[in-house]
């Protein structure tokens, strides 16, 4: 179905480890966990796993250092199917993410950047090439490395989709013409100044993000609600698909992923975001990041 898609991400590559317990301690408080482990992601490999589990064609760009941490995390990319040509391997320590999970499934991250810090921008451009139909990017990395790498993608016609997680201030105007802009609530929040509570203060931060980043489409995550999708002239809200929530951990990256293949495959962005909406719903069914994410079977038949 997206086979034909040749893909990029430029983004981060962490080892995550991932600690569950029914009540989050307040501070000065110890806890019982319920279980602890460890799992690959970083929200770029996070979404090039998606991507290559849905069948696109998919290149990581980052950078890991050479440890055991790195090794394992590009190892496991290769046995996906990605390309990690674009992956070096000179950080200084790779980086790594500690989730906390609490009872219900809800998520609070602690993010050690390391390597994901290190990328020059100049050296990550030259990985997106002529021949490449998508670039997706995230804010996990260097303001300047997604700038670089966003516009050199947009002046090669490649359509480009920003994922702004994680929530930080960004000069979007650095970066004009992408063609989806994609933040969750708290990133709405952060880029804008407004919480997407409702309808008129989703539309509020829908046109603040398109004016600032002149792209074609705005869609914010809105977590259980689902999304909402604003073309410039048209808001509309889709729900999202009932389910058991395991852990919501990457179910963004996982929205974003199968967003970003389908509206290449169709050119229609709601199919395409009700396409996100299923791959978010069953990644919040597992554990795990990486790990979480559908293949092109269990999304059609979803």
């Amino acid at each position: 179905m997206y086979s034909k898609i040749k893909a990029a991400v430029v983004g981060s590559i962490n080892m995550d480890i991932i600690l569950s317990m029914d009540k989050v301690p307040e501070v000065g408080e110890n806890v019982l966990g319920t279980t602890y482990g460890y799992a690959f992601g970083g929200k770029g490999a996070n979404q090039a796993t998606a991507l290559a589990k849905l069948g696109a064609d998919t290149k990581m760009i980052g950078k890991v250092a050479d440890d055991e941490n790195g090794n394992k995390l590009i190892e496991n990319l290769k046995s996906n199917g990605i390309d990690t040509s674009g992956i070096s391997v000179t950080g200084s320590q790779t980086g790594l993410a500690a989730i906390i999970l609490d009872g219900e499934g809800r998520n609070r991250i602690v993010v050690y950047e390391g390597a994901n810090a290190e990328i020059d921008p100049k050296e990550a451009a030259e990985y997106i090439t002529d021949g490449l139909d998508l670039l997706l990017v995230q804010f996990e990395t260097a303001e300047e490395v997604v700038i670089e790498c966003v516009n050199r993608a947009i002046s090669k016609g490649i359509a480009t989709v920003i994922d702004c997680g994680p929530a930080k201030a960004f000069n979007l105007e650095k970066m004009q013409g992408a063609t989806i802009i994609s933040p969750n609530e708290s990133e709405t929040k952060a880029l804008t100044g407004i919480s997407p509570d409702d309808d008129a203060s989703i539309l509020e931060a829908a046109k603040i993000l398109m004016e600032r980043s002149k792209a074609e489409f705005v869609v914010l995550k809105l977590g259980s609600r689902g999304c909402a999708v604003w073309n410039g002239k048209d808001l509309r809200i889709m729900p999202t698909y009932p389910g058991k929530v395991v852990d919501t951990t990457a179910a963004g990256d996982c929205f974003t992923a199968a967003m970003a293949l389908e509206y290449i495959a169709s050119g229609d962005i709601y199919k395409a975001c009700d396409t996100g909406n299923k791959a978010g719903t069953i990644a919040v069914g597992r554990m795990g990041a990486a790990a979480s994410m559908p293949n092109i079977n269990e999304l059609l038949s979803f």
